[in-house]
């Protein structure tokens, strides 16, 4: 496992799987990850739980009528306490930049991406964040950045890595082939039909549909998120949206306030949370995770609705209803049909 702590979005692969938590992330057995076109064989491997490491999204098309939140491993079986996000004293993205980047040409939706990122981050979907400003900063409206095709071919294996990812951010950034990192940059990397992506032995559309993560170049941090193509097998799991596209920007928003609102959590260490990381709950993980494919519409786009600390709902604008949190299952009982490492282990 990587020394610093990873927030992201990661969705359970097929219902009924065993799994273990580390970090708040569920491995699949090594056998699913066997069958035609899946990530080579990985053990796997549960270990010490760090807070901020993959966060858990169940596949809601493969896990139907179960609510799985982070952190389940953390809370005492039985217990079905309200979600309450915490500040830790870490950064968050003002106003965010987005810089789309796309691996390589095949990457779908070229055409629209840019379209729904310049619409979203000056609509309402913004608007409601300022519940959580503090340490003398303020969540307002981003902007869209632009959009960089990469060259990047996919392997003979049909597989990178997390650090693969790093290593080509770190050039396009250093041939300012994108837009310089910043305060409030965020690079949003979108990935071609057919590429798997491996994190720390979990697969793309097997166990995650998504994640954010964050690295340094020369100190400046460098905040990113991992968008898998959501056709093949993540379709039915990312999202309970028809079309391909409007599950696409659900997953895209998860992440993106996600990384509003705790940007830095990939560079935290130690078992605790605490600074740099952000907003953060210890149950149930970040922002996005308390409502998983709870989705919303907001200026003509679908998006995954997000928890709000003051109204205990999920919502999409300060003009929504919201929709209130689904514990369906207490933690780590079999009716979850997975098995959770015990309370308080870390």
């Amino acid at each position: 496992m990587i020394g610093t702590m990873l927030g992201a979005a990661l969705l359970a692969g097929a219902a009924g799987f065993a799994a273990a938590a580390d970090g708040g992330a569920w491995y699949a057995p090594a056998s699913s990850l066997l069958k035609p076109g899946a990530l080579a064989a990985k053990t796997a491997r549960p270990q010490a739980e760090r807070v901020g490491r993959p966060t858990i999204l169940p596949m809601t098309g493969r896990q139907k009528g179960i609510a799985l939140m982070n952190g389940w491993s953390k809370a005492p079986v039985g217990t079905r306490s309200a979600p309450q996000l915490q500040y830790y004293g870490g950064p968050m993205l003002g106003n965010v930049k987005i810089q789309v980047v796309y691996w390589n040409k095949d990457v779908a939706y070229q055409g629209k991406i840019p379209g729904f990122f310049s619409t979203i981050t000056k609509s309402p979907y913004f608007d409601w964040l300022h519940e959580y400003n503090a340490g003398g900063q303020a969540i307002g409206e981003g902007s869209y950045a632009g959009a960089y095709t990469d060259s990047v071919a996919i392997p003979q294996s049909a597989q990178i890595e997390d650090a693969d990812i790093r290593t080509e951010l770190t050039k396009l950034v250093k041939k300012n082939a994108v837009a310089k990192p910043g305060a409030n940059t965020l690079y949003m990397v979108y990935f071609p039909p057919g590429l798997n992506i491996d994190l720390q032995g979990s697969g793309s559309c097997q166990v995650f549909c998504a994640y954010h993560n964050t690295f340094t170049i020369g100190g400046q941090e460098i905040n990113y998120g991992v968008i898998p193509d959501q056709g093949g097998s993540c379709a039915g799991g990312c999202g309970g949206a028809a079309d391909q596209f409007d599950n696409e920007t659900s997953v895209s928003s998860h992440e993106m306030i996600e990384a509003v609102t705790d940007p830095a959590v990939g560079l935290v260490t130690g078992n605790n949370p605490t600074a740099p990381m952000g907003w953060y709950d210890t149950n149930y993980g970040e922002i996005g995770d308390i409502c998983n494919a709870v989705q919303g519409q907001v200026a003509g786009y679908t998006v995954q609705r997000e928890w709000s600390n003051s109204r205990g709902l999920c919502i999409d604008s300060a003009s929504d209803s919201g929709t209130p949190v689904s514990l369906l299952s207490a933690p780590g009982t079999a009716s979850a049909g997975m098995t959770a490492k015990t309370a308080g282990s870390l």
